[in-house]
């Protein structure tokens, strides 16, 4: 199972997590959004890959660099669907198998994700620039 979020009226879901604010390592500003998310504390286990992503929105390109990691949540094993701390963000778990059905953006972690759950440890790098803008793929 994968823990989804899902910001309120909009059509596909990400990884949880948020943005590295200046002077911040990307593992401490992964906690923190957690922190705030979450209201959890979490042990950064290791980096799993990036994955730069491409998507329009209201005619307009927008660019991200993912950085991802493996973390551990020990207060959410066992938990159903966790409680968000942000009302405008829900949180869920999702089958590996069912990531497209909730349309994981940027859309190559669904990839990437089953590669981790196969075991293949390797650092991975996915890009979807200058690739074709699909409408299925824009939040």
């Amino acid at each position: 199972m994968v823990l989804l979020a899902h910001a309120i009226g909009h059509k596909n879901t990400f990884l949880p997590g948020g943005h590295v604010e200046f002077g911040e390592s990307a593992p401490i500003a992964l906690k923190r959004e957690i922190e705030e998310e979450l209201g959890f504390s979490c042990e950064v286990e290791r980096f799993l890959g990036l994955v730069e992503h491409t998507w329009e929105k209201n005619k307009e390109l927008h660019c991200e660099i993912n950085q991802a990691f493996k973390v551990r949540i020990s207060e959410l094993e066992g938990l159903k669907s966790p409680t968000s701390r942000e009302p405008h963000i829900e949180f869920y778990w999702v089958p590996v198998n069912e990531l497209d059905k909730h349309n994981l953006q940027p859309y190559p972690f669904r990839k990437l994700i089953q590669q981790i759950v196969n075991d293949d440890d390797s650092v991975w790098w996915e890009s979807t620039l200058g690739s074709e803008i699909d409408s299925d793929n824009i939040a």
